[in-house]
């Protein structure tokens, strides 16, 4: 995981590095494709943690856990709503559980969890 990560950030920073060597420059559709890039390997990016289950909210589809620190995308402990993508997993959390997960930025925006272990 932490390899597809480091795999990403490295091109991502390399390639204006790489134009600017060139003596390219890169235009306002250059930079909208590259952020779009990004944006779709973000996506894809899957996170693991482990956290205690707060609150089940069946009818939105969202479990609030209170999460360890997530080191590949630095984020301290906290507690936030994941989605989910089928509503029928809710009932396999149950509040005050503590569960290891794993999670990746959804399309419309949030997180949701992919898979639980």
């Amino acid at each position: 995981m932490k390899k597809i990560l480091v795999s990403s950030l490295t091109v991502v920073l390399t390639f204006p590095a790489m134009l600017i060597l060139a003596g390219q420059s890169m235009n306002h559709d250059d930079m909208k494709k590259m952020e779009t890039q990004m944006e779709s390997s973000e996506q894809q990016i899957t996170h693991s943690a482990k956290g205690r289950v707060t609150k089940v909210d069946e009818s939105n589809g969202v479990v609030t856990l209170a999460h360890d620190p997530v080191e590949s995308i630095n984020w301290p402990a906290m507690t936030m709503g994941f989605s989910v993508n089928d509503k029928k997993i809710l009932n396999k959390f149950n509040v005050g559980e503590t569960i290891e997960f794993e999670f990746m930025k959804a399309e419309k925006g949030g997180y949701v969890i992919t898979e639980i272990n």
